[in-house]
Parts: C-alpha cells; sequence; structure tokens
C-alpha cells in the first residue's frame, strides 16, 4: 500500500513537473472548468462545482501580498464587493503564498472574499497557470527582499501569470484575462459590465 502510494506521488510529481516545463496557456474561452475542494482563510469549505452550479464565479490567481498589483486588484475587489454580492457572483483569490503569507494579503486588502491557499499547486496546476523561477530570478526577488521560498513554503518556488476567469453556471470559462508579459492590468471597471 505504501509503495503505491509512493508510486502515486512519484508519477504525480513527474507529470506536474513535465507540464511545468512548458510556458502556461490558461484555460481558453468555452472551456470547461476544472472542479476543486479546498478551503479558504476563514475555514470555510469550498466547491467550485457546487459555487458554480447556484451563481457566476470570479476566480483569479495572484501572486502574493508582497505584489502591488496584486493586492490593489484585492483591495478594490473589496471595495466593489457588495456590488457583486448583489450580481450573485462568488469571488475566489488563488495564491501559492503559506498560510502566515496569506494573513499579510488579508491585512493589506481586508479581503471579505475567498483567499485560497494552493497547496502544492494543484488548482494553478489544473489551471494551467504556473511558471517555475529560475535561480537567477530568485536571486533577483531576493535582492529585493522577497524570499518565494519563504513566502510560499513548502509550496514550490512558481509563480500564477496574473490571470483571472469567469465561471458561468454550466462550468464554461465566459470571460478570460490572462497575461504572461505582465504588460496589461485588470481593472475592476472592466469586469463590472461583465454582470450588468
Amino acid at each position: 500500500m505504501l509503495q503505491k502510494g509512493l508510486l502515486f506521488v512519484f508519477f504525480s510529481c513527474y507529470s506536474f513537473y513535465s507540464v511545468a516545463q512548458g510556458q502556461p496557456e490558461g484555460l481558453f474561452l468555452g472551456s470547461k472548468a476544472p472542479d476543486f475542494k479546498t478551503v479558504d482563510q476563514f475555514d470555510r469549505p469550498l466547491h467550485l462545482r457546487e459555487l458554480a452550479k447556484k451563481k457566476p464565479v470570479l476566480l483569479l490567481f495572484y501572486r502574493g501580498y508582497w505584489c502591488p498589483h496584486c493586492t490593489r486588484l484585492l483591495t478594490r475587489l473589496q471595495d466593489s464587493l457588495s456590488y457583486f454580492t448583489e450580481k450573485g457572483v462568488t469571488v475566489v483569490a488563488i495564491s501559492p503564498e503559506s498560510k502566515e503569507s496569506q494573513l499579510k494579503t488579508l491585512e493589506k486588502t481586508k479581503a471579505g472574499f475567498s483567499l485560497v491557499q494552493d497547496s502544492a499547486l494543484l488548482i494553478s496546476q489544473l489551471y494551467d497557470v504556473n511558471y517555475f523561477l529560475s535561480d537567477n530570478q530568485l536571486a533577483r526577488y531576493r535582492s529585493g527582499a522577497i524570499d518565494l521560498m519563504k513566502i510560499n513554503h513548502p509550496n514550490p518556488t512558481a509563480l500564477p501569470v496574473p490571470s483571472l476567469y469567469v465561471i458561468g453556471k454550466d462550468y464554461t470559462i465566459t470571460y478570460r484575462f490572462f497575461d504572461p508579459e505582465h504588460k496589461r492590468k485588470i481593472h475592476v471597471a472592466e469586469l463590472i459590465p461583465l454582470f450588468q
């Protein structure tokens, strides 16, 4: 039994490593959103399939509390949360940061919507948004006082491409923002018309 478990872990890690070596592409419009079960920062259970059965889900991947663009977007989502709630939209934000680091995000953004720690990067793998950092890139981050090995512990040193999906009630992706070049930032004002 133990041997089977170890084989499963080995092949899972190997598969994850292989997939992660290519450039992430994210999921495309019209794709079915992969299901996942987890808990948020308030220890509330979160099951995507059950949420999307009832109402649209706005699902975004952010890098961490140290990323000013990420915390600005999360703060503005919180500022507009009553609008999304009135429209029946569930907001879920996912990051590789540790639970301890997630508390810093919560402190900065006051997020009342779900923040999810992506343990072992399983959710971001499903959505194909991860990229792994080289030793040189990690060193550059460290020189700016961003130690990703510590911030994301025990996750691998990977980050999600800034990305956001709207998932409809039939689990179909109806909107996609995915910017691997980090050239454009998504604004809450662009999202509001999607739910009018």
